[in-house]
């Protein structure tokens, strides 16, 4: 934990986002902060373990579905982002459509990540000049990957903590959370949280699963799905070609042969995966709430697109 990382972040069990955390006696490796515990005025306590803050309890609800989401990044084959600046610009836009260049709208901010999974964009917002980036997911094996991707970046810190619960002050330029906020109990709720951490004038992006991204047929097969064995339901995506390391060879290429169907594949059986499988919530929304979540909230909207993303301004001055 880098000593920048003190200043933003609250107590989430206390009212408001007030209260501040005092690091007790901890160990250090140079200025790095690698193991200790915060401590709020109230009493309130948290671990400082490996270098990250964690916020999760491990036996409350949050911390036992974070253990799927360790075995789904688990799954995916690891990443590595050095050289691959252009095409995370590319994808970043994709959701974001920022006028260019993209670098102004981030350097010299301090950028909320908001379930940051592997850590793409926390390492995208970083090299294009960002002052800070915060990363936030609930997911061990996550931070883990978007720590490596981010060695020798000396202006990203991260946390492990719930989006809806978020331990940190009302104190970001730029918040993102893409792909994230449908695997939570409430979609809307899960937005109206992170908003909290936006300053007047800052802009959000998010991007959230559309009526028409998944197939149908996801719905009926998680009723199975969800009280089966995940270790199970791996083996069976891997072997069936529907997991997502190319580097595991299924047995039965019926993924790949369905998805050369394309449209034909009525049943969308070529979309399924793993996640969608696993995921203990999955919710698909349409445009239109995305932006009365906006208007409600008092974001100017700035862009959106048919997948389900936006991008947007928070009233007041910047």
């Amino acid at each position: 934990m880098r000593p920048a990382l003190l200043d933003l972040l609250r107590c989430p069990a206390c009212p408001g986002l007030t209260a501040r955390l005092v690091l007790a006696p901890a160990e250090r490796r140079g200025e790095e902060v690698v193991a200790g515990r915060l401590a709020c005025a109230a009493g309130h306590a948290f671990p400082v373990a490996a270098g990250v803050p964690d916020f999760v309890e491990a036996r409350g609800a949050v911390g036992e579905e974070s253990a799927v989401y360790d075995t789904l990044w688990d799954a995916h084959p690891a990443q590595r982002y050095a050289g691959r600046e252009a095409e995370y610009r590319a994808k970043l836009q994709a959701f974001a459509r920022l006028p260019e260049p993209l670098d102004a709208w981030l350097r010299g901010r301090v950028v909320l990540d908001a379930g940051c999974g592997e850590g793409r964009f926390t390492w995208l917002a970083a090299v294009l000049g960002a002052a800070h980036v915060v990363a936030v997911d609930s997911s061990l094996a996550a931070l883990q990957r978007a720590r490596a991707g981010a060695a020798g970046l000396e202006n990203v810190s991260f946390v492990r903590a719930d989006v809806l619960a978020l331990p940190l002050a009302r104190a970001f330029d730029y918040v993102l959370s893409l792909g994230v906020l449908h695997h939570t109990e409430d979609t809307e709720r899960a937005y109206r949280a992170i908003l909290r951490h936006l300053e007047p004038g800052g802009l959000v992006t998010i991007f959230v699963y559309g009526r028409r991204t998944l197939p149908w047929i996801i719905w009926p097969l998680r009723r199975w799905s969800l009280g089966a064995d995940r270790e199970r339901v791996r083996r069976l995506c891997d072997a069936w070609g529907f997991g997502y390391d190319p580097a595991r060879r299924p047995r039965l290429g019926v993924g790949r042969a369905l998805r050369r169907l394309g449209r034909l594949d009525v049943l969308g059986l070529g979309r399924v995966t793993y996640e969608g499988l696993t995921t203990p919530h999955l919710h698909a929304h349409s445009l239109r709430e995305v932006r009365r979540w906006f208007a409600e909230t008092g974001v100017e909207l700035v862009s959106c697109t048919r997948q389900v993303s936006a991008t947007g301004r928070l009233a007041g001055d910047a």
